[in-house]
């Protein structure tokens, strides 16, 4: 297969039950774009790898590696050295893609730009029943240069919608030629990736459709897992943007404590979520707080706003295990802890919210 325009790598671990409607979303599109997909099996333990083989048997397009199980990062890498597109895609297994999606990518693969950003859909499901879907596009649209891009960084990074990599399509000559490669860590890869483009390019486009579909919450994926190291590898992340602002001559305070506030509260909803003893749950907290990243946060007046998390802080499982964790604590005479409690308390936001 020669003069391939696209190369969807594929990333794949533990997904049977979405894998095909995966691939199959691929494969319907009816456009003129030449693909290929790289499906890279990360040493699966259920049928995935069996599922990869037999799309790969039927389809000449759709080439499958089985590797040791490295992370999805060493699988993406491997997917870019073995990609012969002239632009790079990277999808999850377990997300899937609109129908439009070739046919609204199609008319701009003309090599205008370094990275093209497009919106997503948000969606919660269960047994693949869709319970609820929420839009995401960008408000700036057009081609930015490097100077226009780094001028409206701040504003485009707080929509949330810059750390991923499944809702851009990246050149690949400039992949190469910046040497960007994914980071070998178990969390944040899709972020530290970005920040090493976005430092490099000369030109983005940002397109007016939603394009891909994004399943939140799935049990067992990164995001709902609880990693003992997460906290360190988002401040590690948080560290390096600092460092892309400062290249950026751009300076925003609030957005550093902002995202702070963000990894707390995320902190808190998934520790709530675990299947663990109260007192390990305690301890799991008592770790977030005695981390000196967060000193200025919790010595603060209390009125943080947490924005996008108030829907999280709305169900009871959080309300209730704060509310109990409070009394646990203060019986512990672990009065640091208690104090960060409190001053979510005291913020007349989060007071209606988790406190009710």
């Amino acid at each position: 297969m020669d003069n391939i325009d696209l190369s969807i790598i594929v990333p794949v671990f533990n997904v049977e039950g979405y894998l095909k409607r995966a691939l199959d979303s691929i494969l319907m599109q009816s456009s003129p774009i030449k693909y290929e997909i790289l499906l890279i099996d990360d040493d699966s333990t259920d049928q995935s790898g069996a599922i990869c083989d037999e799309y790969q048997d039927n389809y000449s397009n759709i080439f499958v590696r089985h590797i040791e199980n490295n992370g999805v990062s060493e699988a993406r890498n491997l997917g870019i050295s073995l990609s012969r597109g002239e632009y790079l895609y990277f999808m999850d297994s377990d997300d899937f893609l609109s129908d439009d999606f070739f046919e609204k990518i199609c008319p701009n693969l003309n090599g205008e730009w370094d990275v093209l950003c497009f919106g997503y859909n948000e969606i919660k499901e269960t047994n693949n029943t869709i319970l609820s879907c929420r839009s995401h596009s960008y408000q700036h649209l057009g081609l930015l240069k490097k100077e226009e891009f780094r001028n409206d960084f701040i504003e485009l990074f707080k929509t949330d919608m810059m750390y991923n990599v499944w809702s851009r399509i990246y050149n690949k000559e400039f992949i190469l030629k910046n040497n960007i490669k994914f980071p070998s860590k178990p969390i944040g890869e899709d972020t530290l990736f970005n920040f090493q483009v976005y430092q490099q390019l000369d030109n983005i486009l940002f397109i007016d459709s939603t394009l891909y579909n994004y399943i939140a919450g799935r049990s067992g994926s990164a995001l709902t897992s609880y990693h003992p190291k997460r906290i360190e590898f988002q401040l590690d992340e948080l560290q390096e943007l600092h460092k892309l602002l400062e290249q950026f001559q751009l300076e925003d305070a609030t957005l550093m404590q902002d995202i702070k506030t963000k990894i707390i509260i995320s902190s808190v909803f998934q520790i709530s979520n675990l299947k663990l003893k109260r007192q390990e749950k305690i301890e799991l907290l008592q770790s977030i707080i005695s981390n000196k990243a967060f000193d200025n946060i919790f010595s603060g007046n209390g009125d943080q706003i947490i924005g996008p998390y108030n829907m999280l802080l709305r169900q009871r499982n959080i309300s209730s295990f704060l509310r109990r964790l409070s009394i646990d604590l203060l019986t512990q005479k672990k009065f640091r802890t208690v104090i960060f409690i409190e001053k979510m308390k005291m913020n007349p936001i989060l007071r209606k919210i988790a406190f009710k």
